[in-house]
């Protein structure tokens, strides 16, 4: 079981904004200025085009050419990055053509070494929601950084410089759970936040004692997780949940009004859930909260 076992201190220095300049990625965009203002990062303003798919309701009624296409996006780029400019954000734009904007997106993230990526998710439903956030999760899936999702249920950024009070850390005790560790230590530490650990059992059975044992030892495993250090500023809480993790996490995101929550993410699969689609949608979905994945 991976342990953090010394202070780890990350850095945000660059902001990787993906939008499509819908309604979803505008409150993403208010994020990533609202951790730009805190952290003093620059923003990349990234937007991949496929000249082979209409986007837009605009751009359906119009019919416009794709040089015309590609101008009213270079003009939309323009518009983000001036907002940051007016918060006094340091940014720039890249325009990306592809056929995938995960791919495109994730490749503009390596090849300029940011430290994070901020994008926005929306609902769907039936068919639409088994594909819903490819995108997004391609991004939690094959990112070398952080990803920052926002889903349509989550609350606008703050105006002032972004500062997250209540932030709720799930594991599975997994490599990559221990990476996303350091991001919820640190953030914590950072911001003076109420940290809490939890861990999904899914094991239900009526046996009161024989869960009883198992959740003392969760717990337990949850407490070591923790550096001695983090208590010199924090006293963080080990909760363990029961029941599907998806639920669980969002049942006590909810009861605690937490306003981060931080997962690790496996590559080959997102560890919520191993069903063909890979990422649940549920908890980008019905969350109230900014998602960081660690992958």
């Amino acid at each position: 079981m991976p342990v953090i076992e010394e202070r780890v201190f990350v850095s945000v220095n660059k902001i990787l904004l993906a939008t499509d300049f819908s309604s979803a990625a505008a409150k993403a965009a208010g994020y990533a200025r609202a951790m730009a203002q805190h952290f003093r990062s620059a923003v990349e303003v990234a937007h991949v085009f496929d000249p082979s798919v209409v986007t837009t309701y605009e751009e359906a009624i119009i019919g416009l050419p794709i040089e015309d296409r590609r101008e009213w996006v270079r003009e939309e780029l323009s518009k983000v990055k001036g907002r940051f400019a007016d918060a006094g954000i340091a940014s720039e734009t890249v325009l990306i053509e592809a056929h995938r904007a995960g791919e495109g997106v994730l490749k503009v993230a390596a090849e300029d070494s940011v430290d994070l990526i901020v994008a926005g998710t929306e609902s769907k439903r039936g068919m639409e929601r088994m594909l819903l956030g490819s995108t997004a999760e391609q991004l939690i899936r094959g990112a070398g950084c952080p990803v920052l999702t926002v889903g349509p249920k989550a609350g606008p950024a703050p105006e002032s410089p972004l500062r997250f009070e209540r932030i709720l850390y799930a594991t599975d005790f997994s490599p990559e759970a221990a990476r996303a560790a350091v991001y919820a230590l640190t953030f914590a530490e950072d911001s003076g936040a109420r940290l809490t650990l939890c861990y999904v059992h899914d094991d239900v059975r009526e046996d009161s004692v024989l869960r009883g044992v198992l959740d003392a030892g969760f717990k337990t495993a949850l407490e070591k997780l923790v550096p001695e250090a983090v208590y010199d500023w924090c006293s963080p809480e080990c909760i363990v949940e029961h029941g599907g993790a998806a639920k669980a996490i969002l049942g006590l995101a909810k009861r605690m009004d937490v306003d981060l929550i931080v997962l690790g993410a496996r590559k080959a699969s997102f560890w919520l859930t191993h069903v063909e689609r890979g990422l649940t949608p549920d908890l980008l979905a019905e969350a109230t909260c900014p998602i960081l994945t660690v992958c």
